[in-house]
């Protein structure tokens, strides 16, 4: 069973990192409940294999809105990040697999690293496919733009191929097999043969499988897709995520979770702490 030590967290500003779970005692969690997660002490980042860090997405006008950093041309410093994040991530990974990218809750950002990393891996030559898993609220057509010729939820009542959803993404190598509007009952569809019989197809097929995945804690939905994940990432929104759905989030997720990504830093903060993070992958 993993444990965050959550004492080890102070307050500053919003960050995005991707981080190992580390051992430890997380303290009473009645203590902790009313607190949002923070990034971790400096003096304590030894305990924290960090990944990378992103920046924050500007915002844009309304009619040029976008998740993807890579669409809006405003966040060349994000594109970068994600980029070098790809970079460690098929470093720690060669072979490529199977992702899953889940959150505690709905608001933790999860689609949007989810999109991003699917994007830098494409955009490096990784053959790549992403599947909107997270059945009672699809976002990753409405971010990717256009619409399946089938959908997923087609492909898991097994009413047509995976081969008959699946769309391209542009001119990268770069597919999605999605869907456009809810499904109410989802949880039978991911105990059904077909989504084992998906991901078997996705894995032979492609290098990298990304799965966005339903937030852990509202729903049981995604314990039914932890065990065909090669890695598992919580998506965890600084001064959003409270420190009592983190740590509840992680013990749902057991030995399954691999890493954290802190969704949401500022640049400032990012720089300061580049030395931290580069030290441990030397």
């Amino acid at each position: 069973m993993i444990t965050l030590n959550l004492r080890e967290y102070q307050t500053i500003e919003p960050h995005l990192m991707i981080a190992s779970a580390s051992n430890g005692d997380a303290g009473s969690p009645h203590k902790h409940q009313n607190a949002v997660v923070d990034r971790p002490a400096s003096d304590q980042s030894d305990a924290i294999n960090w990944l990378n860090m992103v920046p924050k997405l500007e915002r844009l006008p309304q009619k040029h809105r976008t998740t993807i950093a890579f669409e809006s041309g405003a966040d060349s410093r994000a594109c970068e990040q994600f980029r070098l994040m790809q970079h460690r991530l098929v470093t720690a990974r060669p072979a490529g697999g199977v992702v899953l990218i889940t959150s505690p809750s709905a608001e933790d950002g999860k689609s949007l690293n989810c999109q991003n990393l699917a994007w830098a891996l494409a955009e490096a030559g990784h053959k790549t496919l992403l599947l909107d898993l997270d059945l009672r609220r699809p976002s990753l057509l409405a971010a990717l733009g256009g619409v399946c010729p089938q959908s997923i939820e087609q492909v898991l009542k097994g009413e047509v191929t995976p081969e008959a959803a699946i769309r391209s993404v542009g001119d990268l190598p770069l597919y999605i097999i999605g869907l456009d509007k809810a499904v109410s009952k989802p949880v039978p569809l991911l105990r059904a043969p077909e989504l084992s019989n998906l991901l078997k197809w996705a894995q032979k097929n492609f290098q990298w499988v990304l799965l966005d995945a339903p937030p852990v804690l509202p729903v049981a939905d995604v314990e039914q897709l932890l065990p065909s994940a090669d890695l598992v990432l919580m998506v965890v929104r600084e001064r959003v995520t409270r420190r009592a759905a983190v740590q509840r989030a992680a013990e749902m997720l057991g030995e399954h979770l691999s890493s954290l990504i802190f969704n949401d830093v500022t640049m400032s903060i990012a720089a300061g702490y580049g030395a931290n993070y580069d030290r441990g992958y030397r």
